[in-house]
């Protein structure tokens, strides 16, 4: 059985429009390191690393059987 080689194929595209953000952004603080952020008013957490660990914090018991 011969195996083929994938070929990798690029392609360029030139985009010549803008946009403009609709949601305005706050700055907030992460409820778990405190860290300063900017993000859309219902964003409570600077990353998906201190939303994990939140979630942890109140389903820990469950988690862990």
């Amino acid at each position: 059985m011969v195996r083929k080689k994938a070929r990798l194929v690029e392609q360029t595209i030139q985009v010549s429009y803008t946009y403009t953000r609709r949601i305005a952004l706050v700055e907030k603080r992460c409820l778990v390191c405190e860290k300063r952020f900017a993000g859309i008013k219902k964003r409570q957490y600077c990353s998906r690393a201190c939303q994990n660990k939140a979630f942890y914090e109140r389903h820990g018991r469950k988690l862990r059987g």
